[in-house]
């Protein structure tokens, strides 16, 4: 066995909260090196970067915060991964201007953290804007219709990332997300892209109905990383492992046995995800053997 990597994201959505104090933001504690260090010290070593960072918390992932970013992780011996924004964008926009705005902030953070040489950089290809409509009371053959030309300005917009920032394709990771997967994967495909499994999303049918160890032996080819974390159908996801429907043991063992080497991130809260690993220990030791 090659044994798993296993990674954190350091900065949960619930942490931006923790800084309104009184209806104002306090910046003042607000040390990305400092935060990332609770998640190596508690024995993580891999690190999925929040791109929307730069853009809600301005300040706090500057050019010299990626520079000590970069001697961190010699000094670590860790590796990286970069999630691309996605609060307010939409690559998917019926509007090119929208669209194009989209795109201008996802190259943005690629040029931003190119130096720190990231496993991957993962990206949803389609927002809340195709969330909405794809939950509205229309015929499926409708719904289908309007996630194919959603599926098409996505692919236009990944055409343009791929271009501007002049990454080798595998270097962007798909995620599956409140989409249906299959529509997205043969784009996914044609331009020879990254896969981003997302556990939590697969098991709340965001992605469309299939089982967990079907969608790892149909795309491992394809996964740069994994989202890891528990849920269950309707609409449950980013719970700690052990508390849902994902088969855990069958999961780890699988991805062992394949060698998949890539990093399993827990999109969990830091607390959440060393739990989570304490129940891989009790549950699923051979995989550290």
């Amino acid at each position: 066995m090659l044994g798993l990597i296993f990674g954190n994201r350091p900065f949960d959505f619930s942490d931006f909260f923790k800084l309104i104090m009184n209806g104002e933001i306090d910046f003042s504690n607000v040390n990305y090196i400092d935060v990332m260090k609770k998640s190596v010290d508690a024995g993580f070593n891999h690190i999925e970067i929040t791109g929307d960072l730069p853009y809600v918390l301005p300040g706090v992932l500057t050019p010299e915060v990626i520079n000590n970013l970069a001697k961190f992780k010699k000094k670590e011996k860790i590796t990286y991964s970069v999630h691309l924004p996605l609060w307010g964008i939409e690559p998917a926009a019926f509007s090119e201007h929208i669209r194009n705005g989209s795109v201008k902030t996802l190259i943005e953070c690629i040029e931003l953290t190119k130096s720190l040489d990231p496993i991957c950089w993962v990206l949803h290809p389609t927002g809340a804007l195709t969330v909405e409509f794809l939950h509205m009371n229309l015929p499926d053959f409708v719904k289908e219709f309007i996630a194919q030309q959603f599926a098409a300005f996505a692919e236009e917009s990944i055409k343009k990332v791929l271009e501007e920032s002049n990454l080798p394709p595998r270097k962007i990771a798909i995620e599956n997300i409140e989409f249906p997967f299959e529509i997205m994967y043969p784009i996914i495909e044609e331009h020879d892209l990254s896969v981003c499994f997302d556990t939590g999303h697969l098991l709340a049918g965001f992605s469309g109905k299939i089982d967990t160890l079907d969608f790892v032996n149909s795309y491992i080819d394809r996964f740069a990383e994994i989202h890891l974390h528990d849920g269950s159908y309707p609409r449950i996801d980013h719970k700690p492992l052990g508390t849902h429907d994902l088969p855990v043991k069958e999961l780890l063992l699988t991805l062992d046995k394949q060698n998949f080497s890539g990093p399993l991130v827990f999109e969990l809260s830091l607390q959440e995800a060393i739990d989570s690993m304490e129940y891989i220990r009790k549950n699923v030791p051979e995989i550290f053997d």
